[in-house]
């Protein structure tokens, strides 16, 4: 295919991971058009970069494209997939056009039920600390980037691969990171087993000579683990010793084992060992004992690519997150406003654990719940999550591309809240009557904290200014 003449379309271009997509393929000089529901950061940039970006979804839309590419959100009665089918266009899922790209190179893969993001973008971090400039397409900005993509020179890809519709399996990596393995996206999968299925898939997907990173700390990732006969938390080699396992965690059984010495406001201070012997003390300014096992996973890979330990360190020292990862907002004397795009029990329970450990007062969270079926299947795991919140307020479900679901409501986390004792949780509806809620009952040295995946994140600014905090 000539790609002076090539136009690839993405429906739903405004979603993170399709925009990542087609900032590299723009990159790469080929020709993108796209489209949405409305108008965002995200659509602005592609335009900025070269992007015909349409606001609506038209069959018009996709006339010239030599093909189209879609994610799992997109439904089959859209009328540009319609378009494309009549018209004979190749249609594909975005993780098949990300898949293209880094398995042309040598890729990295960080897939996980939680971390994905700030794993991938640690990752790419480092490898651009140390000049080796990276490809990267991760699921959210890295904030000394301003990006969540990036076309580098060299022969290295960092993509942070999702687990949520199973397209996991499409990666064939070098080196691979897996995170933790947990039940999540309810709307695609049944049970646990199965997203134990779409690991140990990716893991056999791995190159040969490639190299897996996993957290022995994790249950999940035990169970996938044990599945291929290997001995959980010891360096060894799985797939008829065509792939090597190096495991990182705070198991002394782990090949990379972290110490953690501090953890207070704003960053976390921990030791990592490599085989038992110590390889030098690490300082993120990023809070949480979940951020020191991402930074340990990227300190593995670091070793086993062959650079420096000091310089990996470096690296990681010079990170500065992730939008909507523990982001400060807005704060003053009275008042601290954080942004986290936690929407699971387990992510949920991390980030209020590093609020608790990084402010003494009153945390209040502010939560939208993300989507039905996680809503229903997980409501009694969201009601233990909040143990470390003093005051909890609900907010509608954001359905993301979910029919809504007979009796699910947040009212069912309300209950599970008050179940398990907690003494303060309200549901209050709109986003806007959270705000109002939150504004009323706020006192100075409180830290108010929206949670969630959807657009409860617009409540933080908002939040933060009725507050009076510098943004």
């Amino acid at each position: 295919m000539d790609e002076s003449n090539t136009l690839i379309h993405f429906v739903g271009i405004g979603g993170v991971g399709m925009s990542g997509i087609a900032h590299l393929l723009l990159q790469e000089g080929i020709k993108v058009s796209g489209s949405d529901v409305k108008e965002s950061s995200y659509t602005r940039a592609l335009r900025e970069a070269g992007a015909v970006v349409f606001i609506g979804h038209r069959a018009e839309n996709v006339h010239g494209a030599s093909e189209v590419v879609v994610s799992t959100a997109i439904k089959p009665t859209n009328p540009e997939i319609i378009e494309a089918r009549r018209l004979g266009i190749p249609i594909r899922h975005r993780s098949e056009k990300l898949a293209e790209l880094l398995d042309a190179r040598r890729g990295i893969t960080v897939a996980g039920t939680h971390g994905k993001t700030t794993t991938s973008s640690m990752a790419a971090t480092m490898l651009t600390h140390v000049g080796f400039a990276p490809s990267f397409a991760v699921g959210g900005t890295i904030n000394t980037e301003a990006s969540n993509a990036r076309g580098g020179k060299s022969e290295w890809f960092v993509a942070e691969a999702d687990e949520s519709d199973g397209s996991l399996v499409n990666f064939h990596p070098e080196f691979a990171i897996v995170t933790n393995i947990e039940l999540d996206h309810t709307d695609f999968y049944e049970k646990i087993e199965q997203v134990y299925d779409v690991f140990r898939a990716h893991i056999q997907n791995i190159k040969r000579g490639g190299t897996l990173l996993a957290c022995c700390d994790d249950e999940g990732v035990r169970k996938v683990l044990g599945s291929f006969g290997t001995t959980v938390g010891k360096s060894s080699r799985i797939r008829n010793n065509e792939i090597k396992l190096a495991c990182y965690g705070l198991s002394p059984d782990a090949t990379y084992q972290a110490k953690v010495s501090q953890i207070e406001a704003g960053y976390c201070q921990f030791q990592v060992f490599k085989c038992g012997l110590l390889q030098g003390e690490i300082r993120l300014s990023v809070p949480g004992l979940h951020n020191v096992l991402n930074a340990l996973a990227v300190f593995a890979l670091g070793c086993e690519i062959g650079i420096a330990t000091d310089k990996i360190i470096e690296a990681l020292h010079s990170f500065r997150g992730v939008r909507r990862r523990f982001q400060i907002v807005g704060k003053n004397e009275h008042f601290l406003v954080i942004d986290d795009y936690a929407h699971h029990p387990t992510e949920i329970r991390a980030t209020l654990a590093a609020a608790r450990a990084t402010h003494s007062g009153r945390i209040i969270a502010l939560f939208q719940p993300h989507r039905y079926s996680r809503t229903k299947s997980l409501a009694d795991e969201f009601g233990a999550a909040f143990a470390d919140a003093d005051v909890v307020v609900l907010a509608d479900i954001y359905p993301a591309s979910e029919d809504p679901i007979a009796n699910v409501s947040s009212e069912l986390i309300l209950e599970s809240l008050k179940k398990h004792g907690h003494p303060r949780a309200f549901y209050v509806g709109a986003l806007d009557s959270a705000e109002e809620f939150v504004v009323a009952h706020a006192q100075p040295g409180d830290l108010i904290l929206t949670l969630g995946a959807g657009d409860v994140t617009k409540c933080a600014p908002a939040l933060a200014k009725k507050l009076g905090c510098a943004l």
